[in-house]
């Protein structure tokens, strides 16, 4: 059964969570929520549709019923993708900063946790005045070896960066990048599929029991970049008819997205034989398709399957518009079609830097 999918999150409540979901619109909240699992395949923690005739089946029992064909498309039946999901999707409520963390890539995840690896981007929904993240060390600490030494000996203070953060900033972390939301924070997290997180650091804190959480600091160093890369990306600008501004804001091999502003226009889609994902942020839509419509709310999520064809999206509202696309650089291409240059989409798209570009491209 092909619809759009509106999702029933999993919440998970840590201890540096808050109630600002809730204040944002998120319904059926009760009690602290830290972040709240909107799409996510990890086993334990399935993410399972929340309307239409398939409701309250998980999104990877429908996967396995229906193919990953019609649901995930054409790139995820070859060899190398015919398993596994390729996101988890999040939104997070930083009411208290986070432990400082790094994330493996690929090549050692897979090695070493027989995992996926982990980049994601965070887009800011809301944001107290000067509030920071943190992104790879500090000017001042350049030597590596000073840098191993400190986090041997738990001295932490001024090791790392702080960047200033509003409501709209999109941050994008790759693999190997050190970082940490600090307190004062509601955001939507994309990345890959992965839960692998590994602490440097976490305050002394303790739980609800007096227990500190574990740390990782062997595995961190393993996989720690001691070189910054640029945190904040502004997004591509392209104004379309109807109502609607939409944004580039991410484009690489593992995610692409958009932000869709709407003041009551539409926006016509065809999914293509390409899944994609609706994080609505803000305000309310209708998705019409083939077989009916359905109303959206603000902080809902919804999967729109591969292979369900033409479908319209309007109203008045803010969302994130997310797929993985067939080829990144085939997104990127669109854009140099539509007059952008090569050097905007390096500079402004999270991610787009890590292309790889032919050769006469880079010329």
């Amino acid at each position: 059964m092909l619809y759009p999918y509106k999702m029933t999150p999993v919440f998970k409540d840590y201890i540096w969570g808050g109630h600002n979901l809730k204040r944002l619109g998120k319904p059926a909240l009760k009690g602290r929520v830290a972040e709240s699992w909107e799409l996510s395949a990890i086993p334990g923690s399935e993410t399972k549709i929340a309307n239409g005739v398939l409701k309250n089946r998980s999104i990877v029992d429908v996967i396995k019923k229906y193919g990953r064909k019609k649901i995930l498309g054409d790139k995820f039946t070859t060899a190398s993708m015919n398993k596994g999901f390729p996101l988890l999707l999040k939104f997070i409520d930083a009411n208290d900063r986070l432990s400082i963390q790094v994330h493996p890539d690929n090549e050692y995840a897979k090695e070493i946790e027989n995992s996926l690896g982990k980049t994601e981007m965070w887009y800011v929904i809301d944001a107290k005045s000067r509030a920071t993240v943190i992104h790879g060390f500090a000017e001042t600490c350049k030597n590596p070896v000073k840098i191993r030494d400190s986090i041997l000996k738990g001295k932490h203070d001024g090791l790392y960066r702080e960047i200033q953060v509003k409501k709209g900033d999109v941050v994008f972390v790759p693999a190997g990048t050190v970082h940490a939301l600090n307190e004062g924070l509601v955001v939507a997290e994309i990345q890959q599929n992965s839960d692998l997180t590994y602490r440097l650091y976490d305050y002394g804190r303790t739980d609800s029991q007096g227990n500190k959480r574990p740390l990782h600091i062997n595995k961190a160093l393993d996989v720690l970049s001691f070189d910054n890369s640029r945190a904040l990306y502004k997004g591509i600008t392209i104004h379309w008819d109807n109502g609607i501004e939409s944004k580039y804001l991410a484009i690489n091999e593992y995610f692409c997205v958009k932000e869709i502003k709407s003041k009551g226009g539409f926006i016509e889609l065809n999914s293509k034989g390409m899944f994609s994902v609706f994080m609505f942020l803000d305000g309310e839509a209708k998705i019409k398709y083939s077989g009916g419509k359905i109303k959206v709310y603000a902080m809902e999520t919804v999967f729109i399957p591969a292979y369900m064809g033409k479908y319209m999206v309007y109203g008045s509202f803010l969302a994130l518009h997310i797929y993985v696309p067939d080829s990144a650089l085939k997104v990127y291409d669109s854009l140099r079609e539509k007059g952008i240059s090569h050097e905007e989409i390096i500079k402004n798209a999270a991610g787009a830097e890590t292309l790889k570009f032919p050769l006469e491209v880079v010329i």
